[in-house]
């Protein structure tokens, strides 16, 4: 039987990587949320700048100077606004890929980490095995006696062709 410092080991090294997996998935999860709410954020402003502009428009339909000018800013804000959005959009892309390596990295560390403690485990079980196996067949060699022979489980070939 393995020790159980072994067999702690290969679980702990097994709940790292999926830790690892998990930590990725929920900062994955955040960052589709906030770009979701950003990006609500921004349609309902431009919907507003929308509706002021025609409200403009309707109160006053001669201003065309004051409308145009409403109308210029109107879209530069908007502008404005969808290159925040493009570049916090980017900057996540960046912090997605880095996460991305550094969970790579975390599970194939705590894979290595797993299979080292499986070989170990499986180091100390064929040792207490082997332990368990060699006194023995030293024994039956000692006393001046064979192995025992291998049993036939077939009937030898003249019986089976006498029916």
């Amino acid at each position: 039987m393995p020790k159980t410092e072994t067999i702690d080991q290969f679980f702990g090294a097994v709940t790292e990587a999926y830790d690892s997996l998990l930590d990725a998935v929920k900062a994955s999860n955040d960052r589709g949320h906030r770009l979701s709410r950003r990006l609500i954020e921004e349609v309902e402003k431009g919907q507003r700048e929308a509706i002021e502009l025609t409200r403009r428009l309707a109160g006053a339909p001669r201003d065309v100077a004051g409308f145009y000018s409403t109308a210029v800013r109107s879209l530069t804000d908007a502008q404005a606004r969808a290159l925040d959005l493009t570049r916090q959009l980017l900057d996540e892309a960046m912090e997605t890929q880095q996460e991305a390596r550094d969970t790579v990295a975390r599970v194939i560390e705590a894979n290595r980490n797993a299979g080292r403690a499986a070989i170990a485990a499986t180091r100390e079980t064929v040792e207490q095995a082997g332990g368990v196996v060699r006194p023995r067949v030293r024994a039956g060699a000692s006393d001046g006696r064979s192995p025992a022979p291998a049993q036939r489980t077939r009937k030898p070939a003249s019986v089976e062709t006498e029916s």
